[in-house]
C-alpha cells in the first residue's frame, strides 16, 4: 500500500522544532558519507512568457522550467524524487516520491508546497543553530511575505532574538507584517526604513526575496561577528548578496555540488575571478557531521546559500510519512499489483 498526502492533511503533522530535527539528520547522514544527494536539474520550457507565466529569474528564451531533485538516506530508511514545474499557469506544481530502501517499495507520494514552507525555514534555523555568534539577539529580515513568516518563527526556535529589524520594497505591507509578527511571537518586530537600518547592530541576517540583486550592500554590515542566510535566490546569473559580503565571510552551502552550481553569490565572483571553490568552507552536511568547524577563531562573518536540496525534502518526508501512518493520516492505496505478461 502506498500512501498519499495532500498539502492539508501535512499541516499540523509536525511542529518547525520537529521539521528542523528531520533536516539535521538528514543532512548528518550526508555528512557522513551514508547518504547521497542528486543536485537539482532544470529542464527549460522554451518559449515568450506571457502575463499567465509566472516562473521569475528565467533564462533568455525560456517560459518555464521543470525541475526534480533527489536523496538517498539510508541511515533514515528512505530515498526520493521531488519533481516539479515553476512558472507555468497553474502556478508551482511539486510532487515527492518517496521510497523505503530496506523493502524497496514505494512508501508515499506526496504534494510538497506546504511542507516545503516550513522545510525552508528549517533549513536556515540549522545553519543558524550552528553558524550563529553565541548570544545573538538581533536579527535584520529582509523580505515581508510568506516565507519571510516562516523564517521567524523557525529562528526563534534557535536563537533568543529580542528585536527584529525588517525591510521589504512596499512598506505597507513591511508595517503589516511587523505588527503580525510582534503580535504573535511576543517580541519587537519593526520596521526599518532602509536596508542599512535593517542591518544595525544585526546578529543575524536573512534575506528571503525574489530579488535579482543585492537586497544589501555589504559595507553595511556591522564590524562584528554576524551570521548571513541567504534563500531566495538559487539561479547563476541572480544573487541577493554582494561581492562584499562574500568576499569577506567564511561561506558555506546547503549541498557542496548543487551549491556551487546554482548560486549566482558565488558563480558571479568566480567568473570575475575574484574567488574559486577553494572560498567555501564546506557544505551543511560536513557541519552538521563536524568535519568541518562553524566558526575560526578570527571569523567576523559567515554566510549559508541555500536554494533548497532532496536531503531537506527526504528527511523531512520520511518524518511525515512516520507520523501520518502512526496518525492514521493520508489516503492509502494499492499500487504495483499483480499482472502477467501477455501479448
Amino acid at each position: 500500500m502506498v500512501l498519499f498526502l495532500r498539502n492539508h492533511e501535512i499541516r499540523g503533522l509536525m511542529d518547525l522544532s520537529e521539521y528542523i530535527k528531520a533536516v539535521e539528520d538528514g543532512y548528518r547522514q550526508i555528512g557522513m558519507g551514508a547518504g547521497a544527494a542528486f543536485p537539482r536539474q532544470n529542464l527549460w520550457i522554451k518559449g515568450d512568457k506571457t502575463d499567465d507565466h509566472r516562473g521569475g529569474h528565467l533564462p533568455e528564451g525560456s517560459k518555464a522550467s521543470f525541475k526534480f531533485k533527489g536523496a538517498l538516506l539510508p541511515g533514515l530508511g528512505a530515498a526520493g524524487l521531488n519533481a516539479y514545474t515553476a512558472g507555468l499557469p497553474s502556478g508551482l506544481e511539486t510532487y515527492l516520491f518517496l521510497f523505503d530502501t530496506d523493502s524497496g517499495a514505494l512508501a508515499a507520494v506526496m504534494e510538497v508546497l506546504y511542507f516545503d514552507w516550513l522545510k525552508t525555514a528549517a533549513v536556515s534555523a540549522l545553519a543558524t543553530k550552528y553558524l550563529a555568534p553565541a548570544n545573538s539577539s538581533v536579527l535584520a529580515l529582509f523580505g515581508t511575505g510568506r516565507h519571510a513568516r516562516s523564517q521567524l518563527y523557525a529562528i526563534v526556535e534557535v536563537a533568543e532574538l529580542q528585536q527584529v529589524r525588517a525591510y521589504s520594497r512596499d512598506a505597507r505591507k513591511r508595517r503589516a507584517f511587523c505588527e503580525q509578527m510582534s503580535a504573535e511571537l511576543g517580541i519587537e518586530v519593526s520596521p526599518a526604513a532602509s536596508p542599512a537600518a535593517a542591518l544595525r547592530d544585526a546578529d543575524i541576517v536573512t534575506t528571503i526575496t525574489t530579488s535579482a540583486e543585492p537586497v544589501f550592500n555589504g559595507r553595511d554590515l556591522p564590524d562584528k561577528p554576524v551570521h548571513i542566510n541567504a534563500l531566495g535566490a538559487h539561479y547563476p546569473w541572480v544573487r541577493e548578496v554582494d561581492d562584499h559580503t562574500v568576499l569577506n565571510s567564511r561561506v558555506v552551502v546547503d549541498e557542496w555540488r548543487q551549491g556551487l552550481a546554482e548560486n549566482g553569490e558565488l558563480r558571479m565572483p568566480m567568473a570575475a575571478g575574484l574567488i574559486d571553490e577553494t572560498h567555501v568552507a564546506g557544505d551543511l552536511g560536513a557541519l552538521v557531521a563536524e568535519k568541518i568547524p562553524a566558526r575560526e577563531p578570527d571569523t567576523r562573518w559567515t554566510l549559508f546559500l541555500s536554494g533548497g536540496t532532496g536531503v531537506e525534502d527526504v528527511s523531512v518526508a520520511r518524518r511525515l510519512y512516520d507520523v501520518a501512518m502512526q496518525r492514521g493520516v493520508g489516503t492509502e492505496f494499492a499500487f504495483n499489483q499483480p499482472y502477467e505478461y501477455e501479448v
